[in-house]
């Protein structure tokens, strides 16, 4: 294994691991960062500058009752989610790749006999097909999506919920997040902490240098 990955498992008797999927396993933040300003435009409306930055850190279902309520939509939260997710299907089951060295930390990781699942806050189905076309989704036993406990990754939740599942306490699990609140939320529970680069947080790069207990800029370090 990576001698950082492998020291950092043995340092903390790492266990079991989560991983977060969009903007860490998969190079998949443009399309979210772009997603509510392509939906508005093709309803001929204009989107305002900064809504990618707005909707980075919520739910699919936040996004999608934010969208309606700000841009005072006619279209119900059903027909918004269903718009989004035509946009995403493709770029989700056809065009995304995994971050560079990924596969490689996953198989190993797992390999070293450590428990993996996932936690999201996406789409679980287009996940799931871009994992498996990418070949990885079988390394992982389960995921565990925020919206459907009711969270989000500005709380720690999901994964105490992900760590109960494994059985874990959270100090023998390692959460790998590429986000700033989830890496706030993670490590003030307890969890041991590692932040990957991703250009949709580069804003917050400092404080999650600071604040993650491993900072990683890809995942062949």
């Amino acid at each position: 294994m990576n001698s950082r990955w492998m020291q950092m498992c043995r340092d903390h008797s790492i266990r079991g691991a989560i991983f977060d999927i969009d903007g860490t396993l998969i190079d998949s933040m443009p399309i979210w960062d772009e997603l509510g300003a392509r939906y508005l435009r093709s309803l001929h409306i204009e989107p305002e500058p900064e809504l990618g930055q707005v909707l980075f850190p919520m739910t699919v279902a936040e996004g999608v009752r934010y969208l309606k309520s700000h841009y005072a939509l006619s279209q119900s939260e059903d027909s918004i989610r269903d718009g989004l997710n035509a946009q995403m299907e493709q770029f989700y089951r056809q065009e995304v790749q995994l971050k560079p060295g990924a596969a490689e930390v996953v198989k190993e990781m797992y390999q070293a006999g450590i428990m993996l699942v996932l936690a999201t806050i996406g789409d679980p189905s287009l996940e799931k097909a871009a994992l498996h076309r990418l070949g990885i989704d079988q390394y992982f036993s389960q995921m565990f999506v925020c919206e459907t406990y009711h969270t989000t990754k500005r709380e720690s939740k999901i994964y105490q919920i992900a760590a109960d599942a494994m059985n874990l306490a959270p100090r023998h699990v390692l959460v790998v997040e590429d986000i700033y609140q989830a890496i706030h939320a993670a490590g003030s529970a307890g969890f041991v902490t590692a932040a990957i680069y991703d250009a949709a947080s580069e804003q917050d790069m400092p404080r999650m240098k600071n604040e993650a207990d491993y900072w990683f800029q890809t995942f062949k370090e």
